[in-house]
């Protein structure tokens, strides 16, 4: 099972705080079966709150209650989170790929 815990913050661009979640957002941990599923359940759950890119802070991917990686805004799933060339994109935990 795959889980990501983002933080999600205000957007100052749009006059909200970015020391706290925009008004009515919980922080939420989301499940799925595979990154795949993941970063569907990630996108639906982004635009049913209404968040953009300003919004996402650093969101901690975890399988099976282990931490190892980074899901950038876009859906991508990172080693690190560091952003830095020496990044590796995860596309498929199973493989290590």
């Amino acid at each position: 099972m795959y889980q990501v815990k983002p933080r999600i913050m205000g957007n100052p661009d749009h006059g909200q705080n970015p020391d706290a979640p925009p008004y009515g957002v919980k922080p939420k941990t989301l499940s799925a079966p595979t990154l795949i599923d993941l970063r569907d359940v990630v996108f639906a759950w982004r635009e049913d709150n209404g968040l953009g890119a300003g919004n996402w802070g650093t969101a901690r991917v975890f399988k099976d209650g282990k931490e190892f990686g980074y899901m950038s805004y876009n859906g991508r799933v990172w080693d690190r989170n560091d952003w830095s060339e020496h990044a590796r994109e995860i596309k498929d935990a199973d493989n290590e790929s």
